[in-house]
This record gives structure tokens, sequence and C-alpha cells, in this order.
């Protein structure tokens, strides 16, 4: 990729987005002197030169919770659609509008709990002393800031922009360290495939047996296909990174196309999942069947090219992925000769037939 290249593809392709948000802990530091005016008790405690006594809630943690989540929603909302880029989140300029109403809309949500925060703060204060396990300690929970200091330190922001190379001379080293940076996106998307392709294999692919075990599942739900839903389409937003990474994503959108509308996935279906999930995990394999599709006239033959150099790796591991838990006790009252139940991860959506 020469830097011509670099500052085409950036200008019309990537846009950086970097999150701006600011939350108050509600916390104040706890001082020893707080505690002995109602805990002479405590006097003998260590001095602050050798040991702090942390922080006090001032605030109810329930009050203040939101605003975490809803950041974590805006990062999620990156994470989704775009990869770690210069400090920032670079996605695709196709993705920009849905990012920027996504943004949009969490940043509207983040103001309306913060001006009702302002409104209540005095009112909720006093309820966080009053409850029955402060009640004690409430001559602590003092020095409360204002209800506008508050509602200065909570803030939800976000930039747009684009980056370019640094300088109009193709030679020179600033565009040479720019044009490296850039290239590594493409590793980056391939380190976030394979990141789907294990949270699809440990959390969907298998899942514990009666005794603990993990082994594989014979069949799975259409839910359980979000993993490679997600690396798709991502692999088709940023195809412009690189000639090899829209092959790619013909070759897990066909395999998507070959499975059954609905009901359960099982038998070959499950095991051309497994096959393309194993290759996805390792980069290398990946990058590898990347560079492979390229050269080849259609996605199915891509596709089956990855499953015959997939060899030994397109069965369903006989061994247990992760180490098993403690078989626990039978219970008293199981009829004998029943048969053993699915076992369904916590976090796995509606997996059906284990084994």
């Amino acid at each position: 990729m020469d830097t011509s290249q670099i500052k085409r593809r950036d200008a019309h392709g990537l846009i950086c987005v970097t999150l701006d948000v600011h939350l108050w802990s509600g916390r104040k530091r706890l001082r020893k002197e707080a505690l002995l005016a109602k805990n002479p008790e405590f006097k003998d405690l260590p001095p602050e030169s050798l040991a702090t006594l942390g922080s006090i809630k001032i605030a109810d943690p329930d009050d203040l919770a939101p605003f975490t989540r809803l950041k974590r929603e805006a990062e999620k909302l990156l994470n989704t659609s775009g990869l770690p880029f210069l400090g920032t989140t670079g996605i695709p300029e196709g993705k920009l509008d849905r990012v920027y109403a996504g943004l949009v809309e969490v940043k509207a949500k983040f103001d309306e709990r913060r001006h009702q925060l302002h409104r209540n703060f005095e009112n909720r204060v006093q309820e966080w002393r009053n409850k029955d396990d402060n009640g004690r300690w409430a001559h602590l929970i003092n020095d409360i800031p204002t209800p506008e200091y508050v509602a200065g330190r909570l803030a939800f922001g976000f930039h747009l922009c684009r980056v370019s190379a640094p300088s109009g001379e193709d030679a020179n080293p600033a565009n040479v360290l720019y044009g490296k940076q850039v290239t590594g996106l493409k590793g980056e998307l391939f380190a976030d495939a394979g990141r789907e392709a294990r949270i699809l294999m440990e959390r969907y692919l298998t899942g514990r047996d009666s005794n603990g075990a993990v082994r594989p599942r014979e069949k799975i739900t259409q839910k359980t296909l979000g993993p490679l839903r997600r690396v798709a389409d991502k692999l088709r937003s940023f195809s412009f990174l690189d000639s090899s990474v829209g092959p790619m994503a013909a070759v897990v959108e066909h395999l998507l196309a070959l499975l059954p509308k609905d009901g359960p996935i099982e038998g070959v279906h499950l095991v051309h999942i497994w096959a393309l999930a194993r290759t996805l995990a390792n980069e290398r394999a990946a990058e590898e069947a990347a560079a492979i599709a390229l050269q080849m006239e259609s996605p199915s033959l891509a596709f089956e090219s990855m499953l015959s150099k997939a060899g030994d790796t397109v069965n369903p591991p006989a061994e247990p992925l992760l180490a098993p838990r403690p078989p626990a006790p039978a219970p008293t009252s199981q009829p004998q000769g029943g048969g053993g139940q699915a076992v369904v991860d916590d976090d796995a959506p509606a997996l059906v037939g284990l084994f």
C-alpha cells in the first residue's frame, strides 16, 4: 500500500470517533477524625502516612449506575462497528450515520439522567443518609457538593474526524510510520474476527454435560449465529483495507447462506460452522484463507478450499475445551435410568441438543 492509497482510503473510507465521557464517583475521602467524632474506639488506627481509610459513598450508587451503563452502551456501539485506531475507534464511512445516530441517542439519555439527578440531588442524598444500613454512619455523609457541581462533573460527548498522512511528501518517514499504522488495521480486523470465533466455539458450540465436562453440542439454534454474522458484517464494512478482506467476507456470507433459515442447525452444517470457526480463531490461518479466497473464482470454491485445508480441524474437538467442573452429586429423587438434561450456558441463547 503506497502513501497515495493511504491518503485516498482514509479520506473516503475511515472515520475516527473518540468518546469524551466524564463520570462522578459519588465518593469522598474518609478521614480519621470523621470516624473519631462518634467512634472514639478507632483512636488507635494507623496514621495516614501508613494507611488510608479509603472512601465513603456520599450518594446512592443506584443514582450513578445509569451513567456508567450508558458509557458502556456507547463503547459497545463503537466496538461492534469499528476497530482501534490511533487511540480512537476507526469506523467505516458506511457505518457513520448509524453510529452517529446511536451516539446522539445515548447522549440524550445521559443528559436526561443528568438533569433528573440535578433536580432531585439533595432529596436523594437525604434518602441515602436515611437508609437503614447508613443510619449509624449518617454523620459521615457530609460536605456534600452542590447539585450544580455534580451536574457539571457528568458529561457525555464525542468527536468525529478524518485522518490523513501527515506529510505531502510520499517518502517522508512520518508517512512511512503512518502507513504501517493504517496497514495494521487489517491485523486488528482479523484479531476481532478471531475473538468472535472463539466466543462462538466456547459459549455456543460447546456446553457442559452432567459431569461438568465441556463437549460439542449436536445442535444449535439460529440465535447462536450472532458471532458469525458480526464477523461477516465487519469484514464487509472494512473491505477497503485490503483486497483479500472482501473475498473473506464473501466466504462467511456463503456459509451463512447455506444454513437452514429456521429450525435447529446440525449435521454437516454444524461441521461446516466448526471448520470456519476454527479457521477464523487462528488469525494466521484466517489471513491465509483470505489470500486464497482472493485468488478463487467464487466464494463457494474458496470455502471448499478452506474445508480441504482445515483437515482434522473440521471435526469438533473430542477433548474438553475448558477445565471440567467437579461433578455435582446426583439428586436422590432422580429416577433410575433417566437421561441427562441438556445443559444450557447462562449466556448462550436458546441452545438445544447438547450431545
